[in-house]
């Protein structure tokens, strides 16, 4: 973690333009020390490490205080856990975003689109049942699935009362997030909110069938497949714009030349 001293750091054109007389009080004073401590570097920008108690202490105000100033212009800051510092803030001058926002921005469209096919799949899934069950097929395990469909209907309910959500995802599907943006960039988030829908994910999964991508089917959407199959992905995304009449010849030319370049050499 920081420590409060040291020297001032070289800073991106964007911290360096902000003018620190706009800034008042214990601000003006939060914005001092971003400038003199921040010497970590992370995705691009240069942060302070540190939590929102150490700092302060450090200014000898509350946390609440500083919680509250960080959270406007001209500060901008992340929440990090690592095996050595634990939970703590990166935080830096400036709102460029990082690498990380767009992280979290499409962590939020995976998991609402997720409570959406989920409640599809309540509707959906019985159908298949009473179809197995006709022709005498096994059905437990599709119970199985509609069960754990359901344990998303208070989330879906809290999604369209306004009310806020959990965004908690598995560790390593950060890093599956993080993959999809890199590999779609500024399609990522139309992208994955098409996959995360009823017909979107079935689409995607039929493709992947048809190339002979991926030796499972998957009846959940799941960020694996689309960050290994960036290509399909954004095919299937495109395919329904046409489909719908959604997408101008220019951008159609785009996303089919972006999908050549995904494409893998075969």
């Amino acid at each position: 973690m920081t420590k409060m001293n040291g020297k001032k750091q070289d800073f991106d054109s964007e911290t360096l333009s902000i003018n620190l007389d706009c800034l008042k009080g214990t601000a003006r004073k939060l914005a001092e020390t971003v400038l003199i401590h921040a010497d970590y570097e992370y995705e691009g920008f240069k942060w302070l490490c540190s939590t929102f108690g150490n700092i302060a202490q450090h200014l000898g105000v509350s946390e609440k205080t500083i919680r509250r100033i960080a959270s406007k212009p001209p500060f901008h800051y992340i929440t990090r856990y690592t095996p050595e510092d634990g939970k703590h803030i990166l935080i830096k001058l400036g709102v460029a975003p990082c690498e990380t926002d767009y992280v979290f921005r499409l962590r939020a469209v995976w998991v609402r689109g997720l409570a959406y096919f989920n409640e599809a799949a309540i509707q959906e899934w019985p159908m298949e049942v009473k179809k197995a069950k006709y022709f005498g097929l096994p059905y437990d395990r599709l119970l199985k699935r509609i069960e754990k469909a359901k344990e998303w209907e208070p989330v879906l309910e809290k999604i369209k009362a306004g009310k806020r959500i959990s965004l908690n995802v598995k560790p390593h599907e950060i890093g599956l997030l993080r993959e999809c943006i890199r590999q779609l960039d500024d399609d990522v988030f139309d992208t994955v909110a098409f996959l995360a829908s009823w017909n979107g994910w079935h689409s995607f999964t039929s493709y992947l069938k048809a190339a002979e991508r991926e030796g499972y089917f998957y009846h959940w959407p799941t960020l694996g497949p689309i960050a290994r199959n960036p290509d399909i992905a954004l095919q299937a995304y495109l395919d329904a714009l046409q489909e719908q009449g959604n997408i101008s010849i220019a951008e159609s030319a785009r996303l089919n030349a972006k999908i050549a370049k995904l494409t893998p050499p075969t």
